[in-house]
């Protein structure tokens, strides 16, 4: 079905090549769920691949990220990532997969709450991941898709995670810090990159309510409280992702801008 929200033909979106393309913009606290113990974040997506040349060896490809580093001096905080359609190490695999993840700072495993919708070439998809003080929640064209917890009992069907599959009894336990990582689109940390397009990055300090994100989707209705962040490049020239929240305005490396046709 049309969304009139969605990317229109004529607009003009960021296009990453999947080779070497991506956004990085300075790291501020508000970026962080540490900060208010709540993040929101959203996005139009277009994947113009589903086998990438760019994935990491399990199969991750990260379109939008903050993280340094790993192990005692790793930056590690949060990631939107998918699935390549090939070669993933996972049992059963996750073809294509699009998930919403918090890091402990030294990395290694995460927490996520995650879509196992059908993704198409070339379609935009409206994604939505929010934090709150111990659980993830994920959206995806509007719509409440799961939940997860990260830490703390697992309350409001939301499932605890677990430190390995033969470990039932340990449960996985993320504890956000701020650090001082970048966020980058297009990329995490260089170990992947994305072929596709974005469009209307957007970060809270807050978790959106359901209404608010269904909004967001249907109608564009934006919410302005505890809006950090508005990346909407769209601007069709220069090498500035300009942040219309709060003028941190990013850089742009090898990624050109589009038109939606």
């Amino acid at each position: 079905m049309a969304n009139d929200a969605a990317p229109q033909p004529g607009d003009i979106y960021l296009g990453f090549n999947g080779v070497d393309s991506y956004v990085e913009i300075p790291c501020i606290d508000a970026y962080g769920v540490a900060s208010a113990g709540a993040l929101t974040v959203s996005a139009w997506m277009r994947p113009d691949a589903l086998n990438f040349d760019n994935f990491e060896g399990t199969g991750y490809v990260y379109w939008i990220g903050k993280r340094e580093g790993a192990g005692a001096t790793g930056q590690q905080e949060w990631a939107l990532r998918m699935y390549n359609r090939e070669g993933t190490q996972e049992d059963p695999p996750r073809p294509n997969r699009i998930s919403f993840y918090l890091f402990n700072p030294e990395g290694g495993l995460g927490v996520d709450s995650f879509t196992p919708h059908t993704v198409r070439e070339h379609a935009w998809i409206h994604i939505v991941g929010v934090a709150d003080s111990a659980r993830t929640y994920f959206y995806r064209n509007g719509t409440y898709v799961r939940c997860d917890t990260y830490q703390g009992p697992s309350q409001g069907g939301c499932p605890i995670h677990f430190q390995a599959p033969s470990n039932q009894d340990k449960q996985l336990v993320i504890q956000p810090r701020n650090g001082s990582a970048p966020l980058r689109f297009g990329t995490r940390d260089f170990a992947s990159y994305f072929k596709g397009g974005l469009s209307r990055v957007r970060i809270w300090s807050r978790t959106l309510l359901a209404s608010e994100i269904a909004d967001l989707y249907t109608t564009h209705t934006v919410p302005r409280d505890r809006l950090v962040a508005e990346f909407m490049l769209n601007a069709g020239t220069g090498q500035m992702a300009a942040d219309t929240a709060k003028g941190n305005d990013g850089t742009i490396f090898n990624a050109t801008w589009e038109t939606q046709r």
